[in-house]
């Protein structure tokens, strides 16, 4: 189980990295496509609309849960000026340190859960993608792996709390296994996890590789673009 458990780290490592690169190809080829700033933000924003939903969703409903009032949700930039951009934002009232963590790290798990249940669906039905209606349903799960996994990561505001909790429990987990202190699953409860852990572990390789073949087309478009400009000039 361990292995699985330790996969799925450096896989949602990976998925970080691979989203980021994505945005940025984006980015890159739709400001050469369109000269417009603000037009670019406009379709991006339009395309990773599901997954922004998703995200400040799950900011919204892990705060309610937790007793955490919120205040105004917006799933859209309020300006497009200035260097960072942001897609979506939850007002989240001041908390302590572990509720600011759990709400901050929520989009991730949900995130990855929606990837998990996605991968899982393509896998069932890539068998059948002969027919046109299947051809359609793969074209739309895989837009929506690609959307979930490049907003499904916490920003650096959502992260404030998340470092002092991180340590503590660190330091908490270290000395109980100094002290010797083991915790043993039985059996009956230790399997149907490795089993989720398994399955959780080949999806997001699903997700990873769907994402790398949208930066290698990313990629293969921009010097498309790159070449024309050259013959242009």
């Amino acid at each position: 189980m361990w292995i699985f458990l330790v996969g799925i780290v450096i896989e949602l490592f990976i998925l970080g990295i691979l989203s980021t690169r994505m945005t940025q190809l984006a980015f890159t080829v739709l400001m050469r496509l369109t000269h417009s700033r603000s037009i670019t933000i406009t379709i991006l924003t339009i395309v990773l609309f599901p997954g922004t939903v998703i995200h400040e969703l799950s900011h919204l409903f892990t705060a309610e849960v937790l007793g955490v009032h919120t205040g105004k949700l917006t799933l859209a930039p309020e300006s497009i000026e200035g260097e960072e951009v942001q897609s979506g934002s939850v007002q989240v009232q001041v908390t302590d340190p572990f509720r600011r963590t759990l709400i901050g790290i929520a989009p991730t798990i949900t995130g990855t859960a929606t990837l998990s249940a996605l991968s899982w669906w393509l896998s069932t039905i890539v068998v059948q993608v002969s027919t046109t209606p299947y051809k359609l349903l793969v074209v739309g799960i895989l837009y929506l792996i690609i959307t979930i996994s490049n907003t499904m990561f916490t920003s650096k505001e959502d992260l404030k709390g998340v470092l002092p909790v991180g340590i503590t429990l660190a330091i908490f987990l270290g000395a109980f296994y100094l002290s010797g202190i083991r915790i043993i699953l039985p059996p009956n409860i230790l399997t149907p996890i490795a089993t989720v852990a398994k399955s959780l572990a080949q999806n997001l390789a699903i997700a990873i590789a769907v994402n790398l073949m949208g930066i290698l087309a990313s990629t293969f478009l921009l010097l498309v673009l790159q070449k024309r400009t050259y013959r242009n000039i």
